[in-house]
């Protein structure tokens, strides 16, 4: 959940500082914006469809945290997989590096979208309560996809994790030969 918070980060929001009235709060609001926008090199529409995209993806795994909680099938492949950890991580990623989002389109509009969809689905046929051999054969049939997609996002995470890698690696071997 801590990660999600992250996206604060994007949006900068000063905390109500005693005494500054709404507008003085606008104000800085506005400059930390421009700062993190000058900062990464971001033009306007850049911007915005950083801050949609963005905004999507944290109610997007906000969502399927939700749709985890208590599902004892959805924990274990959790506990297996990863797949929510990976997406907050992803997410603290593309806030630290906004240029990464193009790289991220599968996991943005593909992935992520379809792992939650699958997960409240889940949640939803168990809290009907209702049980026979087919829905038993398809909840057994979405939890298998969630795994696969879980294991993918997971993947994504990791392929971040070994370019970060090698990029610090060149620096270190460009300058071990100096």
């Amino acid at each position: 959940m801590i990660y999600i918070v992250v996206l604060g980060g994007l949006l900068l929001v000063v905390g109500a500082i005693q005494g500054k009235s709404r507008w003085g709060n606008n104000k800085a609001y506005k400059e930390n914006i421009r700062k993190y926008q000058t900062k990464h090199g971001l033009t306007d529409s850049e911007l915005n469809l950083f801050k949609d995209t963005l905004g999507e993806a944290k109610a997007l795994i906000l969502r399927w945290e939700e749709a985890n909680k208590g599902m004892k099938e959805l924990t274990i492949v959790e506990a297996q997989e990863s797949g929510l950890k990976s997406s907050k991580e992803i997410f603290q990623e593309l806030m630290e590096h906004p240029q990464k989002i193009h790289q991220l389109n599968e996991f943005l509009y593909t992935k992520l979208p379809g792992v939650v969809e699958a997960s409240e689905r889940v949640r939803q046929i168990r809290e009907a309560s209702l049980s026979t051999k087919e829905i038993e054969a398809s909840v057994k049939s979405m939890v298998q996809t969630i795994s696969v997609i879980s294991a993918s996002i997971t993947d994504d995470y990791e392929a971040i994790i070994q370019e970060d890698s090698e990029e610090i690696a060149l620096t270190k071997k460009i300058i071990g030969e100096k």
